[in-house]
């Protein structure tokens, strides 16, 4: 189907599509309004309607007493997960944050609690965020947040300067078995007391067994066994009187389980390490009558827990929420976002440890070189998303192309997982221009040798000339592809290193390459 004309049908779709807005509304069970009323989101040839794809939420509910709230296992996703359009995505602190303000402006009273795993990665860039990541959590108003094993893989000093600027008084960081400097530092409290909804709430923290073995080799992290730290804690938070008490467990589900049975003061036991959705339903606890909660993966979905106190008949209700397009984004994280970005730019690759490292087949020397002899492969280039890739980044809002997590798949010679670029690769708008964009040599691999050769300004034998064109050369195998049934070979998995399940979740390989195929030189 020529492109033109495919780009008149998504036209014609897209208004067809909102002109049955209303029909597609009118069918709705009823539900909250968290924000101001839902709108279908247009995205080229797709309208997504988040209620129809993902489902009502709060149907029929009832104000409640008091509204409980879980988060866990952010893993470094500030913004929504992916970047297939914003539309198709779940997740974010800008949502987060406007769907925690729509309860409160309901008049909900609400307790936040966060299992930790704010971060994935080590180095520079996953400090800063950690830094971000948990003023921006303080500023929602959290009750309480765990740490998990990522954070404290960090550079110590790192995690205590972002704790240290945290107002003391609302610092929310809690953890009963894990002492950032010692258990004496004061960095996190080993429990804390809250009130919501007219109710006293303890809570606590606890970092799983396996996590504590792999921290247990920081020279600047004490850990204790989880059990043997709610021994000590759980005392403590009897004293209090509370009226309910929350355990926040940064391990698997099944020890979370056997700690609930062994200390069954807790009446929700939050957890991490369970599936990447949370369930439909909460978990149940053999042996215990403690609610288990698992807030799945990438901070895509909250759970909510409304909790009516003279409710004898439905004294508690459970919602997943998934952090989509039907809630709009809270300004005070856009800001978080453009100071993020800021820094980032400010510190500059090299600030952050990038500083490159070599290829191993060689180097890269930009896509205008192979122009030259490569003029209808060219042609076919420039037509595709691949050659504007930069552009996406630096037209949007905050600009991302100093974020090395979004460069490395939007520009040439970055390994595209890692986020690191080769030493011949993209530096800099200026520093580099030649390496915009998703480029030829990202496919095709560094091709400064291939060039030179065939430039003459190498000594190069016929034999060698035709063995660098060889190696530049991309071979599909049979039947490639990354659906069921198709090859996954060489070439596919080369794609797929950018188009992966976050980035590009509908990536279906022999749909794509049509538009991208070109042949050698003209």
């Amino acid at each position: 189907m020529d492109r033109t004309f495919r780009r008149l049908w998504g036209g014609l779709f897209l208004a067809l599509t909102v002109l049955l807005t209303f029909v597609v509304y009118a069918t709705r069970p009823s539900q909250l309004p968290l924000t101001a009323p839902v709108t279908l989101v247009a995205s080229g040839s797709s309208t997504i309607d988040p209620i129809e794809v993902n489902g009502p939420i709060f149907v029929d509910w009832p104000k409640p007493d008091l509204a409980l709230v879980f988060t866990g296992e952010l893993d470094g996703y500030m913004e929504p997960c992916g970047c297939s359009g914003l539309e198709n995505q779940k997740g974010g602190l800008k949502r987060r944050m406007a769907m925690i303000e729509g309860l409160q402006k309901q008049g909900w009273p609400v307790a936040l609690f966060d299992v930790g795993g704010l971060t994935k990665r080590l180095g520079p860039q996953a400090e800063i965020k950690f830094r971000f990541v948990a003023a921006g959590l303080v500023q929602m108003g959290y009750s309480a947040i765990g740490l998990g094993p990522q954070e404290l893989q960090l550079n110590a000093d790192a995690v205590a300067f972002a704790l240290a600027n945290l107002d003391p008084e609302k610092n929310p960081f809690v953890a009963a078995n894990v002492g950032i400097y010692g258990f004496d530092s004061g960095m996190t409290a080993d429990y804390r007391v809250i009130e919501a909804g007219g109710k006293r709430i303890g809570v606590t923290s606890v970092l799983g067994a396996k996590h504590c073995e792999e921290i247990a080799k920081s020279a600047d992290i004490e850990v204790k066994e989880p059990g043997q730290a709610l021994v000590e804690v759980s005392p403590k938070l009897n004293a209090e009187n509370c009226d309910l008490q929350v355990l926040l467990v940064h391990g698997t589900p099944q020890e979370a389980r056997e700690l609930a049975v062994q200390f069954p003061q807790f009446q929700y036991v939050a957890t991490a390490g369970g599936a990447e959705e949370p369930p439909a339903l909460p978990g149940k606890i053999d042996g215990s009558t403690a609610m288990l909660i698992d807030a799945g993966h990438k901070g895509m979905y909250a759970v909510v827990v409304g909790l009516y106190f003279n409710d004898a008949q439905t004294p508690m209700r459970y919602q997943r929420v998934p952090l989509d397009v039907r809630f709009s984004d809270a300004p005070e994280m856009q800001q978080k976002m453009v100071d993020y970005q800021e820094e980032l730019k400010l510190l500059t690759f090299a600030g952050l440890g990038l500083k490159g490292t070599p290829h191993p087949d060689g180097e890269f020397i930009g896509s205008a070189a192979c122009a030259d002899c490569h003029t209808e492969a060219t042609e076919v280039f420039e037509e595709t998303p691949h050659a504007h890739a930069l552009d996406t980044l630096r037209n949007l809002d905050p600009p991302r192309h100093f974020d090395p997590e979004c460069v490395s798949c939007h520009v040439v010679g970055w390994n595209p997982q890692k986020y690191y670029p080769y030493s011949s690769g993209y530096f800099g708008v200026e520093e580099t221009p030649q390496m915009f964009h998703q480029g030829c040599e990202n496919c095709h691999g560094p091709g400064a040798a291939h060039v030179a050769a065939e430039s003459g300004d190498v000594d190069a034998t016929e034999e060698q000339i035709d063995k660098l064109r060889e190696d530049m050369r991309l071979r599909l195998v049979d039947n490639e592809g990354n659906m069921e049934g198709q090859v996954l070979g060489p070439v596919v998995k080369n794609c797929m290193e950018c188009h992966d399940l976050d980035n590009s979740p509908d990536f279906d390989f022999q749909e794509y390459w049509p538009e991208v195929e070109h042949y050698g030189v003209d």
